[in-house]
């Protein structure tokens, strides 16, 4: 659905594509990257849809019934929007009844009622007229978007591992150009979706997703939330660390043997970090870690400088402001290659939690 009604925006589901995290936002749509091409075939009850909502709403928008069925094929997943449009269409006929409308205010009433449907609040009187028959209205719980209880993700896409599948293969082929990373978006989420990959494009993504799983099972992952206290005490304020060297090693290598932050490539100032601090062999987990500058590792471990979990960047505490360091604030975390390598999201949660807490 779209419009160009006051700035409209639809409440929806964002992925970041580096992270793999999915949010509820209120996106512009003159911001929201649109399908170039056709990505999804209509059935012939999808289509029958179509031809029963064109002459009930469709016309407003749609000069022609063809115009209005070639629309739905540029979803992602046309039956919703086919629904969506059901409930628009009933609510914009019964209005209708009530009121001699022009065609202009036909159109102003349609793209009022896709903004209220896509999760957006108006106290204008147009709204709450359209609201009132939204709210009366049988077919609207089945449908309508409340603000307040975001839908869940289209299906059950794992999509931190469809962040790095695509992130991999960005890196295989640095000459993507937009045109193709949203082909390449739509072909990756089809593929998690469950369907066969069937083009080269498909294959190539499917070989990237078995190597990465079979990365993720033979190096396995961190486990943030089962580890013990594993560290040998040689004195009441000594701690043996018989994998400190490898540690480092593996970090070193992970982060191009440069710091994490500030790319400092000094390598008698680089310290292996731990985002869980150190209890024994399974904290050495290169997910566990980070190749921080001395003195950044320090503020890190002072809890004067965090890393958010989700935009994996910097941020400082009240303390640093004014300083040398302030210009760290913002700055993204430089992220390995290999996924196994890459900061454990818990982990870095737990730890930001206790910065923010400070």
């Amino acid at each position: 659905m779209s419009s160009s009604f006051n700035e409209p925006s639809l409440r929806m589901q964002v992925v970041n594509l580096q992270t793999g995290a999915v949010s509820i936002e209120q996106v512009p749509i003159s911001k929201m990257v649109t399908a170039k091409k056709p990505v999804s075939g209509l059935t012939d009850s999808q289509v029958e849809q179509a031809r029963r909502l064109y002459p009930q709403v469709g016309y407003v928008l749609c000069k022609t019934l063809e115009q209005w069925i070639q629309g739905f094929t540029y979803d992602f997943h046309p039956e919703r929007e086919i629904q969506a449009w059901s409930v628009i269409g009933a609510v914009f006929e019964e209005y209708n009844k009530t009121h001699q409308l022009s065609l202009a205010k036909k159109q102003q009433v349609v793209r009022r009622l896709i903004q209220l449907v896509g999760g957006e609040e108006f106290d204008d009187s147009l709204s709450q007229e359209l609201l009132k028959i939204l709210n009366q209205s049988p077919e609207v719980p089945t449908f309508v978007r409340n603000p307040n209880q975001p839908q869940q993700p289209w299906d059950k896409i794992d999509y931190q591992m469809l962040a790095e599948i695509y992130t991999e293969y960005v890196e295989r082929h640095p000459g993507v150009i937009q045109d193709d990373k949203d082909e390449l978006f739509v072909t990756l989420a089809r593929l998690m979706e469950g369907n066969e990959p069937a083009s080269e494009l498909g294959k190539e993504l499917q070989n990237i997703w078995d190597y990465l799983k079979k990365l993720e099972s033979e190096n396995g992952e961190f486990d943030s939330d089962n580890i013990s206290d594993e560290r040998q005490k040689r004195s009441r304020n000594v701690v043996d660390r018989p994998g400190q060297k490898k540690f480092r090693s593996d970090l070193m290598k992970a982060y191009g043997r440069c710091c994490a932050i500030t790319d400092c490539p000094v390598e008698s100032v680089l310290h292996a970090a731990h985002i869980i601090p150190f209890l024994g062999a399974k904290t050495d987990h290169p997910s566990n870690g980070l190749l921080l500058r001395v003195d950044i590792h320090k503020l890190f471990d002072s809890r004067h400088l965090g890393i958010n979990p989700d935009t994996k960047k910097v941020e400082i505490s009240p303390l640093l402001i004014n300083t040398c360091y302030q210009g760290l604030s913002g700055q993204p975390l430089r992220l390995p290659k290999s996924k196994t390598e890459r900061p454990n999201y818990k982990a870095l949660l737990k730890r930001y939690q206790l910065f923010s807490g400070c």
